[in-house]
């Protein structure tokens, strides 16, 4: 028995549908779980079909799930279930062999022959932001990606063994104690912690294939081609997902969104052109015109959320942070991109 699972919010939904088709298309061996932050009522129903099974977290009645809920915002909250719904999956069903996570932004456009291939002799497989060093001012910066960490995880192949289970028992205790994105403080929810995890464990193996979670981050290394209907990376490999972060299907002509991303401009590769224009149809066929602005039972605007922080701040600089991001939230994109221009120009002139 093999799973792929992701989580999703009821506005996620159209993604995370995209994201289970597609992987099914490829990859039918696999069974395809979506769980469900927001409750399972009528709003779900133009998204079920048989072979994709939805479960609702609060159904799970796991003890950490309140706790989680109560204390980090919805993203952190997504973030922070991979390894706590990675051990009830093994633990609930012994059968399993292989279960795979990914985040619900992923589209998929092969199989995943080498993810079989590298569990023959590992016990968790991670895919780094990308392997070559950056030679440009663009954004992202490799400064940029040292304060995410070392690998990706909006995607996770985990087997099903005892050494597995201590990996995800540990990963687990980080994000209930650290499962916040605070880059001050070095964190950024589930996923600086595994940069850990191959100093820490065996078996943990780096899949390095040019064609898997081709993303923003790492265009600098992967040039996108197509050769009749298919894609390739680099002219060579065949592209097997592309993680659409921060993708907005309204406006489809950009890879991701323009404050995290400046390397590529639009129309200048018409296969990564052609490519997110299918996506974008895609996820509307999917219901995103419909579902997108539906808000989480558990999400609040980025303004709340700085006010609830402000409220209850654990040190003096935190209340000061917050008010600044506060304040921040009301500035137009442009004077923000300039300002975080301006840091960068800083940190790299100021001794």
């Amino acid at each position: 028995m093999k799973i792929a699972f992701t989580t999703a919010t009821i506005n996620y939904l159209p993604r995370a549908i995209s994201l289970a088709h597609s992987f099914l298309q490829y990859n039918d061996q696999y069974q395809f779980w979506i769980f469900l932050i927001d409750p399972l009522d009528e709003k779900t129903d133009p998204f079920r079909r048989n072979d994709i099974q939805f479960i609702s977290i609060e159904a799970l009645q796991l003890k950490e799930i309140p706790s989680l809920i109560n204390h980090l915002s919805i993203s952190e909250i997504s973030f922070s279930l991979k390894p706590l719904l990675a051990g009830y999956i093994l633990n609930q069903n012994p059968d399993v062999e292989h279960l795979l996570y990914f985040d619900g932004d992923i589209c998929f456009y092969d199989h995943i022959s080498e993810i079989d291939k590298l569990f023959e002799n590992y016990d968790l497989i991670l895919t780094p932001h990308f392997t070559n060093p950056i030679q440009d001012d663009n954004i992202p910066t490799e400064l940029d990606i040292l304060r995410t960490g070392l690998y990706n995880m909006g995607f996770a192949g985990i087997k099903n063994t005892p050494a597995a289970k201590k990996i995800l028992v540990w990963w687990k205790k980080r994000v209930m104690e650290f499962g916040i994105e605070n880059h001050d403080l070095g964190l950024s929810a589930d996923q600086m912690w595994m940069s850990l995890a191959p100093l820490f464990f065996e078996k943990v193996g780096i899949l390095k294939h040019p064609g898997y979670n081709f993303a923003y981050w790492n265009v600098h290394e992967r040039q996108l081609s197509l050769k009749g209907n298919k894609y390739f990376v680099n002219d060579e490999f065949p592209l097997v997902f592309v993680h659409f972060a921060d993708f907005d299907p309204g406006n489809p002509h950009q890879f991701t969104n323009p404050k995290h991303f400046n390397r590529v401009e639009p129309g200048q590769n018409k296969a990564l052109d052609r490519l997110c224009l299918e996506y974008a149809a895609n996820l509307k066929k999917n219901h995103f015109d419909a579902y997108h602005r539906i808000r989480s039972k558990y999400a609040l605007p980025i303004r709340a959320q700085a006010l609830q922080k402000i409220k209850n701040p654990t040190k003096i600089n935190d209340r000061v942070k917050y008010t600044i991001i506060y304040m921040v939230s009301f500035l137009p994109l442009g004077l923000r991109k300039l300002m975080r221009k301006f840091s960068l120009f800083i940190l790299r002139n100021i001794k």
